[in-house]
């Protein structure tokens, strides 16, 4: 008998698997057209440095969060059973939240900057600014999950479903395919559609949060084609290609900040608020 979920993490191995071959077509694809310098050399290893860390602290997380979920589920006492139609199903619930955990990050201060923002830092884009992570980021995100364990569902199939999710994302960070069929950029994650939520500009601020579906951003006014090459990295840029950097200069500016306010009340707001808020200083 077909066991759906085995079935999808073979499917997740695969996709994760593309990172090497399509890594080795980036870096003949930059090497022909001059963009293979030190520096682009140098960003490239700052960001699989990342993994030094994203690994045992995934490792962590996964280990912790299945628990956690196992023994929600077997609380519950009602579960629903594993076939092809409810694997797909949960992959589909666990895309839709991977798009609001993915807009949550992007629209409140304390996850950008405690480790979303360093997946956005690099000011290049190829294969390893998908490995360019932070550990919080592994630790903790598979927590948005639980809603999936509440429904019902088996823990390894909700793990697996987000397995699946992530890993269709590792094509996708790419320069060298442009485009792909007008049918697949309607309702699909590609890296065109990608690449604009990675740029910098203010056109792609805050866009395409989608992991394999773009239709939810497409639903949820999120969405924005790529009408000019993105300009990559944060609206105000690390310069740094230190992997501690990387790691923390977002929560050292949140730390500063949160040192300058006069207020609990005004230390939630910035928490909670979009990155780049600030409190009012005129005084009524």
């Amino acid at each position: 008998m077909i066991n759906p979920e085995s079935n999808l993490e073979s499917i997740a191995e695969i996709l994760e698997n593309l990172l090497f071959p399509i890594l080795v077509i980036e870096l003949v694809w930059l090497w022909r057209r001059g963009r293979l310098d030190r520096n682009r050399v140098k960003e490239m290893f700052a960001n699989a440095s990342s993994l030094l860390i994203v690994i045992p602290a995934g490792v962590l997380g996964f280990v912790l969060w299945l628990q956690l979920f196992e023994a929600i589920h077997g609380w519950l006492g009602y579960s629903i059973r594993t076939t092809w139609a409810s694997a797909i199903v949960c992959v589909i619930l666990a895309d839709l939240i991977y798009y609001l955990e993915h807009r949550f990050e992007h629209e409140h201060r304390l996850p950008w900057d405690l480790y979303h923002s360093v997946h956005h830092s690099s000011e290049s884009y190829d294969q390893t600014t998908g490995l360019r992570l932070s550990g919080f980021d592994a630790l903790l995100t598979l927590g948005f999950l639980l809603p999936l364990v509440f429904l019902g569902f088996s823990p390894t199939l909700i793990l697996v479903a987000a397995a699946v999710v992530i890993g269709y994302q590792t094509w996708i960070h790419t320069e060298v395919v442009k485009r792909t069929p007008r049918w697949f950029e309607a309702v699909f994650n590609t890296p065109s559609h990608h690449r604009a939520h990675h740029g910098a500009d203010d056109i792609y601020l805050d866009k395409n949060y989608g992991g394999i579906l773009i239709i939810w951003d497409r639903l949820f006014g999120t969405f924005q084609s790529e009408v000019r090459t993105p300009n990559y990295g944060l609206t105000t840029q690390i310069e740094s290609s230190n992997p501690v950097d990387i790691q923390f200069s977002e929560i050292r500016k949140l730390v500063a900040d949160l040192r300058t306010d006069t207020s609990w009340r005004t230390r939630l707001r910035r928490l909670w608020n979009r990155p780049g808020w600030q409190p009012d200083s005129v005084v009524v």
